[in-house]
């Protein structure tokens, strides 16, 4: 018979093998965007950006107070008179049924803010520019076939403070081949208003042991 010493130590290595797998590390390039460039006009360092998406260092007097280190990324409309998007976007190769998590943080200046209200409450006739943050799958093809999106910032958020855009969880679903990390500016009109982002966060979640499983191999250690 084995003794309880034993068996209360093979019981303790069985949990810690079977103990749920940690996220994978953040897989983004610069997600805090403190890697030079860091000047008026300059593209965020390993994101890609389209529209008007720039880094920015710290500088109080035009509103640029980064939530963590030296920079942040700025972004506003085009400016076109029709709906637009400016943004930024990271992509990675994964494949169907991987889950993947995004959060970001968001702040606009009171020098110059974003006003009213976003899309989810003003439709269909939205003039407002808002800020999403985005988990998007695509195909072969490169045709989105799945997403998932929150709104992280509009004209209701207070100004002059960060704002922690929470956790959106996606799952690639059937013949998906890569997905993005996305953070877009909306602007349906001409509203005015710039958005801050700093500190975002895109990470891979890895299946872990049900309850079952683990009590499963526990038991088997007394038969």
């Amino acid at each position: 018979m084995k003794s309880l010493l034993s068996i209360t130590a093979v019981v303790c290595m069985v949990l810690l093998a079977v103990a749920p797998m940690a996220s994978a590390q953040n897989v983004l390039v610069n997600p805090s965007f403190d890697d030079p460039p860091l000047s008026v006009g300059a593209p965020p360092s390993g994101w890609l950006p389209f529209g008007n998406a720039y880094a920015e260092a710290l500088n109080p007097l035009a509103g640029f107070i980064p939530l963590s280190g030296p920079g942040l990324c700025s972004m506003f409309g085009s400016w076109t008179g029709g709906f637009n998007v400016s943004g930024i976007f990271q992509e990675f190769a994964t494949s169907p049924g991987d889950k993947w998590e995004l959060s970001s943080n968001a702040r606009h200046w009171g020098g110059d803010p974003m006003i009213g209200i976003g899309a989810a409450s003003c439709t269909p006739n939205c003039t407002n520019n808002w800020v999403v943050q985005k988990i998007a799958f695509f195909d072969a093809g490169n045709n989105e076939i799945g997403a998932v999106e929150s709104t992280i910032l509009d004209g209701t958020y207070p100004p002059d403070v960060w704002h922690y855009g929470g956790v959106i969880l996606g799952v690639a679903p059937a013949n998906t081949v890569k997905v993005q990390s996305l953070i877009l500016y909306l602007q349906p009109v001409f509203d005015g208003g710039a958005a801050h982002i700093d500190d975002v966060l895109f990470e891979r979640i890895f299946n872990v042991p049900t309850q079952e499983s683990t009590w499963g191999q526990i038991k088997s250690l007394y038969n």
